[in-house]
């Protein structure tokens, strides 16, 4: 695909934007004993995004359509979004990590079919299917291959309340040995990309794409457009390579992916729908996988909360609210 091809394919996707979000950023970075990663949520509402952990031998059901159960194998920490508490963010014990983002219905999203072969996992819970039973990426990609993942409704998500509409989502998965994958079901088929490029994620359009302008070292300029995030937070994070950071000065610096991916509460995005939809980032997460640890930032409390697998018995088969927005609207019980 050539120059002219990507400016007509951004030009397109201006046009048919549909107002709904199409904004969160992830980067990982792996250099020696450091494997960390940041995360912007990014939504026009709210998300209280309550923190959980959750501790190894739960019985777990991923979907009420002939759903796979399993008892999980590992404690993870859990981000729960929204009304309908999806698990936008998750990490285990063994430093496998999931994160679930946007990829619209017009890019060409469209889960697997139900099938006689395999047991059902919703689109939305792959990233609590992941993190409870698989330790590394390889398992993880293993794991999606053997389950149907579908497209099950979400109802009354922030934005969309009293609407039931399909997932519009697609997956990056980080392990602590430096492994990166992301995953999206295009057509009902599963694409999976284990590549360098892999390690930078955003949203629209599908991950070829992307991969593409990976390949046309094309540069970013300084819009909230998908393309534009994710290739500002690879030039963070490369440059962090070139530098050879690792331990807690790699730390600060992934702060600036957090930084240079980062939506204001009013910023307009002129390549979605008419031009005036807002994306805030809603918090940022950073992530140390050897730790075991989250720093998180929401966008309107002014101070970074912190979590970690020993805020919990990890061994204790129970869910555990570990915090939430401070005026969170709803009840956080375990």
């Amino acid at each position: 695909m050539n120059k002219t091809i990507i400016a007509s394919v951004i030009a397109t996707m201006s046009i048919v934007g549909t107002g709904v979000s199409q904004a969160c950023t992830t980067a990982a970075y792996h250099n020696g004993d450091t494997s960390i990663s940041a995360r912007t949520m990014d939504w026009a509402g709210n998300d209280e995004a309550i923190v959980v952990g959750t501790g190894a031998g739960m019985l777990n059901s991923y979907s009420d359509n002939d759903g796979l159960q399993t008892t999980s194998k590992y404690a993870a920490l859990k981000i729960e979004s929204f009304n309908p508490g999806i698990v936008a963010e998750a990490m285990n014990e063994q430093g496998l990590e999931v994160h679930l983002l946007y990829l619209g219905i017009s890019a060409g999203t469209e889960f697997q079919a139900d099938t006689a072969d395999f047991q059902n996992v919703d689109a939305t819970n792959v990233p609590r299917f992941l993190v409870d039973n698989f330790a590394n990426v390889d398992e993880a990609i293993a794991g999606l291959k053997g389950v149907d993942v579908i497209g099950t409704e979400v109802y009354n998500l922030e934005g969309h309340e009293g609407e039931s509409i399909k997932p519009p989502v697609h997956f990056q998965i980080n392990d602590k040995h430096g492994n990166s994958a992301v995953v999206e079901y295009i057509a009902g088929e599963m694409k999976i990309y284990q590549v360098d490029g892999a390690a930078y994620m955003s949203n629209d359009p599908t991950f070829d794409y992307h991969l593409t302008q990976d390949a046309e070292k094309v540069e970013a300029n300084s819009s909230i457009r998908a393309t534009d995030r994710r290739l500002r937070a690879k030039a963070q994070v490369q440059d962090m390579y070139t530098r050879n950071v690792q331990g807690e000065q790699a730390a600060i610096a992934i702060k600036a992916v957090g930084a240079t991916a980062f939506s204001g509460t009013d910023r307009m995005d002129p390549y979605v729908g008419d031009g005036t939809a807002v994306f805030p980032t809603l918090w940022t997460n950073y992530t140390d996988r050897n730790a075991g640890t989250w720093k998180l930032d929401r966008h309107d409390t002014w101070a970074v909360e912190e979590y970690s697998m020993a805020d919990f018995d990890t061994q204790k088969a129970e869910r555990v609210v570990l915090g939430a927005h401070p005026s969170y609207r709803g009840t956080a019980t375990n």
